[in-house]
């Protein structure tokens, strides 16, 4: 068991791998529930619903990704951290809702089926963008670590 905590508090990049996917899991989960009850239980509009469960589903991912997944416990840059997340959230939700749309409407493909394609392309794509931009630490002489 000691070596497991160990591997994954390594900072290898297959544990970082394994642990955003745990995250990208509770994340999804969190998503497909809320779709699901504002869709189903509130009467929501499927697309509305799909919006909303994304933004409750945001909070759970920024915390996850930054504390555990990426390890950035570097507390003075988490205003730049938390702003990138909001700009990468946005581009997601945008390509969500799109994505949305596209399948259910014109593939008429289940909704909650539809979800499941989206979410996990747009995590592939933002492994990437949080992995090499959002929570890298910025070096002490970096024009980032000046102005944001």
């Amino acid at each position: 068991m000691k070596r497991i905590v160990a591997w994954f508090s390594s900072g290898h990049i297959h544990a970082k791998v394994l642990k955003y996917l745990i995250s990208g899991c509770v994340t999804f989960v969190t998503n497909i529930v809320l779709l699901y009850v504002f869709t189903e239980f509130l009467h929501f509009w499927y697309l509305l619903s799909s919006a909303l469960a994304f933004v409750f589903a945001f909070s759970v991912s920024f915390i996850l990704q930054k504390f555990w997944t990426f390890d950035s416990k570097e507390i003075s840059i988490w205003k730049r951290q938390l702003g990138l997340s909001i700009i990468v959230s946005l581009a997601n939700l945008s390509l969500n809702v799109l994505s949305m749309y596209v399948l259910v409407e014109y593939f008429h493909i289940y909704y909650v089926f539809a979800q499941v394609l989206t979410s996990a392309s747009i995590a592939v794509l933002s492994f990437f963008v949080y992995q090499h931009i959002v929570f890298v630490t910025p070096k002490v002489n970096s024009p980032i670590s000046t102005t944001l």
